[in-house]
């Protein structure tokens, strides 16, 4: 994996001088002989997920997930230290809190100006960390890099490099032509663009989410509902990050299911979406009993891909993806598959109906792609940052989409009030 640990200390460290004071730590390190010898069932998922490059054993100051903690420090492996300032809290449904940090030395640099483009270089590294009582779950992105801590046996946490180039493709060539063939036959746009700059308050629409796991997902898989904590976080800050106005929100408790499945995703939704079938007929009850305007499934890790949705631009019957639980979170492939739902397409589809414009967009000069472009396109190396492709946005000066072609941002505003309204 290539890395830029000189350039990214470098900004680090101005950040830190220039503005983070009395940032807690929070990890400390540990002795790693003896647990990595003799891993627990939690290390030993860690060790097993193919993106996870280097692993140390850490404690974690769960405590410091909190309100009034208002930044915290982090020393990654490879010898990064960062210092990360709070800018969000929540306390999720499910009781667990959620610190969301902006890592210093990536700041906006000045007041936004709203005439022109926005700088997104603050708004994409950041540290993400969900506590559920003494464990924490967090994803840490430093300019186009990946860590993750997670809890692991023994109360101790493991601090992992992501090798982001072994995340599976979103869907496969096999299964985006399915969907494609299972699109919605839009004749024209649902409405005009807005005015993406305007100052004038706007009302955010939430689109409700029905998560539902099988008995393989649930083994392979620590703390579900940490994790999904953690891909709802992660999803809704690609959104804010170019003012999508969409909110993503679970949809009531997880729904666990004990039936047979497949590895097999297009078997899988076609399961899920026929409600008379009488393998997953109770869908549809739970999704109508938690107001959901999509459902989420999943599945048995597949060894050729992270997810796959039923369609793009779907009807409300069919608004159903499935997701591999290696996937859930870190690549964003959650917030992606519900994209597809909505309307978004790959980079590289040349379809232009019903959005001429709803495409993701890869940023070649700087090794970057937005949430809709894929690691099976063009560019294979470029790393997914958590924006969605925008004209009116720029990353190292960079602009993330274009007005004809990259605007997924645009389709968000535009269909997304539909889909909330599914139920």
């Amino acid at each position: 994996m290539k890395h830029s640990l000189a350039w990214l200390a470098l900004g680090l460290a101005t950040g830190v001088a220039s503005g983070i004071a009395q940032a807690e730590p929070l990890v400390r390190p540990v002795p790693n002989r003896e647990i990595l010898a003799d891993p627990g069932p939690l290390l030993r998922l860690v060790t097993q997920d193919p993106v996870n490059a280097r692993i140390e054993v850490v404690g974690a100051r769960a405590e410091l997930i909190d309100r009034r903690t208002e930044s915290l420090e982090l020393d990654l492996p490879g010898g990064l230290r960062l210092s990360a300032r709070q800018r969000q809290f929540e306390v999720m449904e499910s009781g667990n809190q959620v610190w969301v940090g902006s890592i210093a030395g990536f700041e906006a640099p000045g007041p936004l100006n709203w005439a022109r483009t926005i700088p997104l270089d603050e708004k994409v590294s950041y540290l993400i960390a969900v506590r559920d009582g003494d464990t924490v779950l967090a994803s840490i992105r430093v300019g186009g890099e990946l860590w993750r801590l997670i809890p692991i046996d023994r109360g101790l946490h493991a601090l992992v490099e992501v090798d982001q180039s072994r995340f599976l493709p979103d869907e496969t060539p096999e299964a985006y032509a399915e969907m494609l063939a299972n699109s919605a036959p839009w004749s024209k746009l649902e409405a005009a663009k807005p005015d993406e700059f305007s100052v004038a308050p706007k009302a955010i629409s939430t689109i409700r989410i029905l998560v539902a796991f099988g008995p393989a997902a649930r083994s392979a898989v620590a703390n579900p509902q940490q994790t999904m904590d953690l891909a709802f976080t992660e999803s809704n800050n690609a959104l804010a990050a170019t003012n999508t106005d969409i909110r993503v929100q679970q949809a009531g408790a997880i729904q666990n299911f004990t039936q047979s499945e497949s590895t097999n995703y297009s078997t899988m939704l076609s399961r899920l979406t026929n409600l008379s079938d009488g393998w997953y007929d109770a869908i549809g009850t739970q999704r109508n009993n938690n107001a959901a305007d999509i459902v989420a499934y999943v599945a048995p890790a597949s060894t050729g891909l992270c997810g796959q949705a039923a369609g793009i631009a779907t009807s409300n019957a069919n608004a159903y993806f499935v997701m591999n639980p290696q996937c859930l979170t870190g690549n964003y492939t959650f917030i992606h598959e519900a994209g597809h739902v909505v309307g978004a397409r790959h980079d590289n589809d040349p379809t232009t109906t019903p959005f001429a414009y709803g495409h993701g967009y890869v940023m070649r000069s700087i090794n970057r792609r937005t949430v809709m472009a894929v690691n099976n396109g063009p560019c294979s190396t470029c790393t997914r940052i958590g924006a969605f492709s925008s004209p009116n946005y720029t990353l190292q000066g960079v602009p993330i989409g274009t007005a004809n072609f990259n605007d997924n941002t645009r389709v968000w505003r535009t269909r997304g009030p539909t889909v909330a309204a599914f139920r």
